[in-house]
């Protein structure tokens, strides 16, 4: 390879003095060179005039392969440089549509705005599609609500912890409603292969309460609105619902026993090597983390 480079750069300069002093080797040094390519090859590659050394039409061939070679490699150069420094690069990033709306976006802006050259790829999923995914290889990284049984090589990193609650457009009548009297009530839940509904329904289950759902559905964006116009209670993410609560368009109903806080987090795995770029956002991500 470092022989190919001093014959590039001898066409390139087409002269033997000149090259020598490019490549920081004697003039001897680079006519030995070419003259073994030459003898490998079977071939005369340069012809000598008094200006230098000029392509045979044999050398203008094989210059215009090595040419491109070196050209290809100084790209490649530069984009290793460019990833090295955090201009380059893809991440891909699994998420649930109501993590991505109502968590992710500030996130996502402010990335974008430090890291405008890198690309980022989301893919939108309930959170166990979304782990099937990540252990896969098919993702760099996930935010999901944390869950039980994922593979060891899966770290979790701690973003946000969240509160489990229900809530309706009429105001309670009580300061605080036994789980068991929710029964008498329409329950709007999200569907059962979503994260939120399998935690809600193991909280019922450990609480020995089995609730009739009337409305189920993938969207808390939809839940609340359901909500909103009066037809239930439905079971929401605090957070999530903040200013809808402060408006009074949404009340939230005390419940006996309460819904254990859990978290949002950051799965990713350690024993793989990351990309400059998903590493990159997987400390923003842990930077920014509340």
């Amino acid at each position: 390879m470092e022989t190919y480079y001093v014959f590039y750069i001898v066409a390139e300069y087409g002269n033997i003095s000149k090259a020598a002093k490019k490549l920081f080797v004697s003039q001897p040094a680079v006519t030995k060179s070419i003259k073994n390519l030459e003898e490998n090859l079977g071939i005369k590659l340069f012809n000598r005039n008094s200006k230098g050394v000029l392509l045979t039409e044999e050398g203008k061939v094989l210059y215009e392969y090595v040419k491109n070679a070196y050209i290809q490699i100084e790209k490649g150069e530069k984009i290793v440089k460019q990833l090295k420094n955090k201009s380059k690069g893809v991440v891909r990033i699994g998420i649930s549509n109501t993590l991505c709306k109502y968590y992710f976006m500030p996130f996502l802006k402010g990335f974008h705005e430090k890291y405008p050259d890198i690309k980022i790829e989301i893919t939108n999923r309930v959170t166990l599609e979304t782990l099937e995914l990540l252990e896969k290889g098919n993702l760099d990284c996930a935010i999901v609500s944390k869950v039980e049984g994922v593979s060891s090589n899966l770290k979790f990193e701690e973003l946000l912890k969240i509160q489990d609650i229900f809530v309706s457009k009429e105001k309670p009548i009580k300061s605080v409603f036994p789980l068991e009297d929710l029964k008498k009530f329409p329950m709007l839940f999200l569907e059962k292969k979503n994260a939120t509904r399998k935690y809600i329904d193991e909280y019922l289950l450990k609480n020995n309460v089995d609730l009739e759902i009337d409305i189920e559905i993938s969207s808390m964006e939809f839940l609340v609105e359901f909500a909103k116009i009066g037809l239930g209670v439905a079971s929401v993410i605090e957070n999530f619902v903040i200013e809808e609560l402060e408006k009074k368009e949404l009340y939230k109903w005390e419940i006996e026993p309460a819904i254990e806080p859990r978290f949002i987090g950051l799965l990713y795995n350690e024993k793989t090597n990351l990309s400059i770029a998903s590493q990159t956002f997987i400390d923003f991500m842990k930077n920014k983390k509340e």
